[in-house]
C-alpha cells in the first residue's frame, strides 16, 4: 500500500491528540498575514519563505535548541488573533480525524509583544477553542503551559488559581515546558503544589525529552505529573519503568518530534515499541504539527512502517490515550465507545 493510501486509511480512524502546542500549530497562511499586518521582521514573501524560518526544514540540525528557536511571539495584535488561531488548531485536528484534542498553550507567549493580558488570553482560547470543537464535533481540552525559562511564579499563581475557575470552560490541567537542562524539575515544586492543591487541575511536564530517566521520576514524584511528555529517555532505567506502570503514568510521545529534536537518532530505533512491550502507557501524539510539516496521521504512518504496528496496535495505543485524557468518567466512557466504534467501522479497509 502506498503511503497516500494508509493516511487515507489513518485519516478516518477516530484519533485522540494528547500533545499538541497551539503555538507549533498554526497555519503558516495565517502567520504570512498577521506578520504582514504587524509589519514583522520575517520574510514575508511567500510561505515558503516564511517557512524557512518557523518550519523545521531537512539538513537543519536535529537539537532541542535549534527546535525551540522555531517559536516565535511577534504575530499577535489583539485577541481576535488569539481566537483566530486557537479556532484554526482545533478545524485542523477535526481535518486530521482527532476525536478529542487537549490543546495546550503559553498565556504568557500572547502577551510578550502586546499589550494583552494573560489571563484574558485564557477565556480567548477557551471561549473560541471550545465553540471550534462543538462545530466541528470534536472534545477540545485546555492545558496552561509554563516556561521553564520564564519564571514569574507570582504571575503564575494568578494563572493556576484562574484555570481552576476555567473548569466548565474546558480547561482541563497545567504543563511544564522548555529547558529541561537549564531549569530542573526542582525549580517548580511550589507551583505543582499548587495545580495539586486545586484538587480540579491535572498536570503534565516535559521530562526525560533529551535530559535522562530521573528527570521524569522527579516530574511523576515531585510535580504530582499524571502524564509526561514525551518521556522517551525513561527507556535507559528500570526503576523509572516500573514507575510508570505501577503509577499508570502515560507517555505522550510524539515520535516526528522527537527525530527532529535529537532526542532519538533514527525513527527504527525509537523507545516507543520497547516501553509499550514493557506495559508503559504509551500514546501517540503531534506535538508542533505546523513547525514539523507533519500531522497526527504522519505519526501514525511512523508506527505502521518503523515498527510494524498494525490496527490492533494502533486501537491499544489510542485506548492508553483515551483513558489518559484529562476527563471525567462519563466523558471518559463516551470517548472510549467513540473511538472502539471508529476502529469497528475502519477493519477490512487494508490496515491488518
Amino acid at each position: 500500500m502506498i503511503r497516500g493510501e494508509r493516511l487515507a486509511i489513518l485519516r478516518g480512524l477516530p484519533k485522540v491528540d494528547l500533545h499538541r502546542h497551539l503555538e507549533g500549530a498554526m497555519r503558516l497562511d495565517t502567520l504570512l498575514e498577521l506578520g504582514r499586518k504587524r509589519g514583522v521582521d520575517m520574510p514575508l514573501d511567500s510561505p515558503e519563505s516564511l517557512g524557512g524560518v518557523v518550519c523545521y526544514n531537512e539538513g537543519e540540525p536535529r537539537s532541542l535548541a535549534h527546535f525551540l528557536g522555531k517559536f516565535h511571539d511577534v504575530w499577535y495584535a489583539s485577541y481576535a488573533d488569539v481566537e483566530r488561531v486557537a479556532a484554526e488548531a482545533v478545524y485542523d485536528a477535526a481535518e486530521e480525524g482527532v476525536v478529542h484534542l487537549e490543546l495546550r498553550f503559553s498565556p504568557e507567549h500572547f502577551c510578550r509583544k502586546t499589550s494583552l493580558k494573560p489571563l484574558e488570553v485564557m477565556r480567548a482560547v477557551a471561549s473560541r477553542a471550545r465553540a471550534a470543537g462543538e462545530e466541528m464535533g470534536i472534545g477540545a481540552r485546555l492545558l496552561i503551559t509554563f516556561a521553564r525559562e520564564r519564571q514569574d511564579f507570582d504571575a503564575w499563581k494568578a494563572i493556576v488559581d484562574r484555570a481552576a475557575e476555567m473548569a466548565d470552560e474546558g480547561v482541563a490541567g497545567v504543563d511544564l515546558a522548555g529547558d529541561e537542562f537549564g531549569h530542573p524539575n526542582e525549580e517548580f515544586v511550589r507551583i505543582f503544589q499548587r495545580v495539586a492543591d486545586t484538587g480540579s487541575l491535572r498536570a503534565t511536564v516535559h521530562a526525560g525529552e533529551g535530559t535522562s530517566a530521573a528527570q521524569v521520576a522527579s516530574a511523576v514524584e515531585r510535580l504530582h505529573a499524571q502524564r509526561i511528555g514525551h518521556g522517551v529517555q525513561a527507556i535507559d532505567d528500570e526503576a523509572v519503568v516500573s514507575l510508570l506502570v505501577r503509577r499508570g503514568v502515560a507517555l505522550e510521545i510524539c515520535p516526528i518530534s522527537n527525530h527532529q529534536t535529537g532526542c532519538v537518532h533514527d525513527l527504527q530505533d525509537h523507545p516507543l515499541p520497547a516501553l509499550d512491550r514493557l506495559g508503559v502507557r504509551v500514546t501517540l501524539n503531534s506535538d508542533d504539527p505546523a513547525i514539523h510539516r507533519s500531522t497526527i496521521n504522519d505519526e501514525y504512518d511512523v508506527a505502521i512502517t518503523r515498527w510494524a504496528y498494525g490496527l490492533a496496535d494502533l486501537e491499544r495505543l489510542e485506548m492508553n490515550a483515551v483513558e489518559a485524557a484529562f476527563l471525567d468518567e462519563d466523558e471518559t466512557e463516551a470517548l472510549r465507545d467513540r473511538v472502539r466504534r471508529g476502529y469497528q467501522e475502519s477493519r477490512g479497509q487494508g490496515l491488518s
